[in-house]
């Protein structure tokens, strides 16, 4: 890997966090491989398509709120895992769980989302 996994994560963070547009499109293109696999608790995506989808999706569901890293990033060979936080600054999360990475020549290929406490219904 020639990305330091921060710069990786970092920028996988803010696609996350940008709002439907070209900026998020670009940085969803440089970060993902074009076949990149998302596995959420109730569904999968794939794609760059998939990506945009599950990001807005997210975004629909609980919006107004970011994803931030909340704990060390550990890596394991091509596995990339860390824990994160979704909420509003400044207030306790809405929610927190932890992204499970698969990255190849600095790409992501692999995204596994686990959720340890969600978000209460909106």
């Amino acid at each position: 890997m020639k990305e330091p996994l921060e710069s990786i994560v970092a920028a996988h963070l803010s696609a996350w966090n940008l709002p439907a547009g070209a900026e998020r499109d670009k940085v969803v293109a440089d970060v993902y491989s074009a076949d990149v696999f998302v596995g959420e608790p109730d569904t999968a995506y794939h794609g760059h398509s998939g990506m945009t989808e599950a990001i807005s999706g997210l975004q629909a569901q609980i919006p107004g709120t970011a994803i931030s890293r909340s704990g060390p990033i550990q890596a394991v060979q091509d596995l990339v895992t860390y824990s994160w936080d979704l909420g509003v600054g400044g207030q306790p999360p809405m929610a927190s769980g932890r992204d499970v990475l698969i990255v190849r020549e600095d790409k992501i290929t692999s995204l596994y989302v686990l959720i340890d406490a969600p978000a209460e219904s909106q």
